[in-house]
């Protein structure tokens, strides 16, 4: 049986979706593109991932990539085991985060997400404790320095864990400082695109037709995740919710046939085919945007649906291993078919519980 850890964030979702600037009603049924068996593909997938790792003894950003998919698993199946499974982790690792209770680094506050998650289960759990993340927020909160997140994978890894966090301690400084830090990667930095609705990966791609998929996916994940636990009064919602339409937008006039996003969005002749982790994250960004009436559900169901099955069908071997996921690195690169990640397995599990909701499963 599930702890209430799954049901509180589910009710989460729905306050913070009541602040929306609607596009669309939200789906009433499942759209008849829906592809069969999110639920067991998802199972099939996560069981292999568990079975090979059984006791994951990092904490970096890969690792807390992973965990809030299994953690939205746990949520979206009923499935203790995906949770007990990030509980043992989180204990293992005494809550810590990579260089302490006072870093201002975003890759180790990704784990600090789970955490979160963990605490919001029952914050009386033994697996249940907010100290180092709530301090390597503050510690970022009450500096005057905006200018931690200099390139956008930081926006997946840190920017929820404050909106998260703000809700739990009702304290409005963590989403002032959160849009503070966002603002200065996306205008400062100028790492926006706003004419093409994408985003550079760093400065030192600005002005080039380099836009890494992965990258983007990051930012896309980012705001669905903050939105989901941002006030409906936040008086930069509209902003974020804006950032994700365009980028919708783009996504889907840029989509392969084949459901897969290329590795550079902005050239599909550079390492063209499959790549799992970006496509997983657009697909979980749209989907839960579908979910939540910010994205038209007869425009971008299709697309999420499509992204799906091609995952589904190229990605994922019949014993549960997720193939054609870039391994780690800072821009479009040659993926092979044997190549998997613990990230890439997360960001599958996170468009795998949006998309089940979508759909009715």
């Amino acid at each position: 049986m599930i702890r209430k850890c799954v049901a509180t964030l589910c009710v989460v979702v729905g306050v913070a979706a009541s602040g929306v600037p609607a596009a669309s009603a939200v789906p009433t049924g499942p759209p008849a593109s829906c592809p069969t068996g999110i639920a067991s593909t998802m199972r099939l997938v996560n069981d292999y991932w568990q079975a090979h790792n059984r006791a994951p003894a990092a904490r970096d950003w890969t690792v807390g990539v992973y965990f809030t998919g299994d953690m939205a698993a746990a949520d979206t199946l009923h499935n203790q085991q995906y949770l007990d499974y990030a509980a043992r982790w989180a204990q293992s690792q005494r809550f810590a985060l990579d260089g302490g209770p006072t870093t201002t680094d975003a890759n180790s506050q990704a784990a600090g997400q789970t955490y979160i998650a963990l605490y919001q289960d029952d914050p009386s759990h033994p697996a249940a404790d907010l100290a180092q993340i709530r301090s390597s927020v503050r510690t970022v909160v009450n500096r005057p320095a905006v200018d931690d997140w200099w390139w956008v994978d930081a926006l997946f890894m840190a920017m929820p864990a404050y909106a998260q966090l703000a809700r739990i301690d009702n304290n409005p400084a963590y989403l002032s400082k959160m849009y503070a830090l966002f603002h200065d990667t996306k205008q400062t930095r100028g790492l926006w695109n706003a004419a093409l609705g994408l985003w550079w990966r760093d400065k030192s791609f600005a002005g080039k037709n380099i836009y890494w998929s992965r990258g983007n996916g990051w930012v896309a994940a980012a705001l669905a995740r903050t939105l989901d636990a941002l006030p409906a009064t936040d008086p930069h919602r509209a902003e974020y919710t804006q950032t994700l339409r365009q980028m919708a937008a783009k996504l889907l006039a840029v989509q392969q046939p084949s459901g897969f996003w290329h590795v550079n969005l902005g050239d599909p002749a550079q390492f063209a085919g499959p790549e799992t982790s970006g496509t997983a994250l657009f697909t979980f960004a749209m989907a839960w945007a579908i979910n939540n009436g910010v994205l038209d559900a007869a425009t971008y169901a299709p697309v999420v649906t499509r992204a799906w099955q091609a995952m589904a069908t190229t990605s994922v071997r019949a014993d549960g291993f997720l193939g054609y996921v870039q391994p780690p690195g800072a821009a479009p690169a040659k993926v092979a078919a044997g190549s998997t990640a613990n990230y890439g397995v997360g960001a599958f599990l996170l468009a795998g519980s949006q998309l089940a909701r979508l759909c009715g499963q």
